[in-house]
């Protein structure tokens, strides 16, 4: 006997209407959407390989316009 799906939906769950642009930003903050480009002022090649690999992270404030 299998019981029936039941779908509970509660104003409190639903999503917020969320900007894609702020969205991309913090899912990749959850490493659930790529990291976008590092910036072009960042020149150490090293720096510049962590940053896309994810081992380091630069505030929100200093990315600029991307």
């Amino acid at each position: 006997m299998t019981r029936p799906t039941v779908d509970v939906l509660s104003p409190l769950l639903s999503a917020p209407s969320i900007p894609p642009a702020a969205a991309h930003q913090l899912l990749a903050g959850l490493d659930l959407a790529p990291r976008t480009v590092v910036p072009a002022w960042i020149t150490d090649l090293g720096l510049r390989r962590d940053i896309e690999d994810g081992f380091a992270d630069i505030p929100d404030d200093l990315r600029g316009d991307q």
